[in-house]
């Protein structure tokens, strides 16, 4: 597969038929908004179009309007079978880079508040939310606020004032409930964990496996896990989307760690296509949109929606707020198979709550077993979901 860039290069025709093939992607459909036939022909005769070719195919199209002072986003779609590799975000950036370079110092767009893919690619961008009017949120871009794809993962694993990083909820509680969670689908072998931060849960890890790997992007980190871990795990300091591994491994891990990727499809399908051994199994797990503690969070009107991500862990690096549903979407994209799914912990409070509650008497070890059995009852209303993967077909 060869993919080629252009500008302003197709005719209505072209745009409709790609249109027509991502109509079910857009969130709702994008048919069920527009005449699709008269919004191609408007596309074409007014909009500057950044695109990419398979061939001669149009495989991606990010169409904006430019004004003087502003412009507007009024197309983002990419064909179900390119996803995840980062093409939409790429146009977008290509199409507000030219739009600030017209003079334009604010461009704006229209989404979906449940499209969680799109909200997660704008907001690793630098957009952020200016108002919403019933499901649809408007976002904004001011000049200068483009995000480059540098991040500082040291940075981002230090406690802000919205939230920390790491709760003594997540270690004392969480990880030992994630390993009994884990422990019946781990493949004996070689052992991947992507993402270790401070080696907290590796070293849990060890206890059930003798040969283990861990890549974490923050330095800091990395040290301190190296330094906790000694024989017992290699640490590899480098990002999931430029590491280079040389083997192949029988259990890979990922806990807290695809909700901070800024295209989480792309590495899922390097784990499948590259890391995965024919007979292993991806376990991965992520906090919970649904989990009542949010709920109860949207209800007070301490946050927008479910799936919002917050100031605090915006700041974390989070780029979206998975549910079941979405993460199950986001592991077929990237072609894996998932032959289950569950919860971990059923949790009405928020973890600086629970932080407060494990330094009383109040919580017993009888009651969290029960918030673990009922979690596995009711597996949408946990602090964390989780998923167990096999490897599927390869995507190109």
């Amino acid at each position: 597969m060869t993919l080629t860039e252009g500008r302003n290069q197709t005719d209505a025709g072209a745009i409709l038929e790609h249109l027509q093939r991502c109509d079910d992607q857009f969130t709702p459909p994008l048919s069920s908004r527009v005449n699709l036939k008269e919004y191609a022909a408007r596309l074409a005769l007014n909009a500057e179009r950044f695109e990419i070719f398979d061939g001669s195919r149009l495989v991606a199209l990010v169409a904006i309007y430019i004004n003087p002072d502003s412009a507007f986003i009024s197309n983002v779609s990419v064909e179900r079978h390119f996803a995840g590799q980062g093409l939409g975000s790429k146009l977008v950036r290509q199409a507000v880079g030219q739009a600030f370079s017209a003079g334009a110092r604010q461009v704006r767009l229209e989404t979906d508040q449940y499209n969680v893919r799109a909200l997660a690619m704008y907001s690793a961008l630098g957009f952020s939310n200016e108002k919403s009017e019933g499901n649809s949120l408007y976002l904004v871009l001011d000049s200068g606020d483009l995000v480059t794809n540098t991040r500082n993962y040291n940075q981002e694993t230090a406690d802000n004032e919205e939230r920390k990083y790491a709760y003594g909820f997540d270690f004392d509680v969480m990880h030992p409930f994630m390993i009994r969670s884990f422990k019946p689908f781990m493949r004996p072998g070689k052992l991947l964990e992507l993402g270790s931060f401070e080696g907290a849960l590796t070293k849990r890890l060890a206890e059930h496996c003798q040969n283990i790997t861990c890549v974490e992007a923050s330095s800091e980190a990395a040290k301190v896990a190296a330094a906790r871990l000694g024989h017992k795990a290699t640490i590899v300091n480098d990002r999931f989307e430029t590491v280079s591994l040389s083997e192949k491994y029988d259990t890979i891990i990922m806990t807290h760690v695809l909700e901070h990727l800024d295209d989480p499809v792309a590495v899922m399908a390097r784990i499948n296509n590259e890391w995965l051994t024919d007979s292993g199994r991806f376990l991965l797990a992520c906090p919970n949109a649904n989990a009542p503690s949010r709920q109860i969070a949207v209800k007070m009107g301490l946050i927008s929606h479910n799936a919002a991500v917050t100031p605090g862990e915006h700041e974390h690096g989070h780029r979206i707020t998975y549910s079941l549903d979405t993460l199950e979407r986001d592991a077929r994209a990237a072609g894996l198979d998932v032959i289950y799914r569950g919860g971990i912990f059923f949790k009405a409070l928020a973890n600086f709550q629970w932080d407060r509650l494990l330094q009383t008497d109040i919580i017993s070890p009888e009651y969290l077993e029960g918030c673990y059995m009922l979690g596995q009852q009711y597996p949408d209303l946990c602090s964390s979901i989780f998923i167990v993967c096999e490897k599927g077909q390869a995507k190109d």
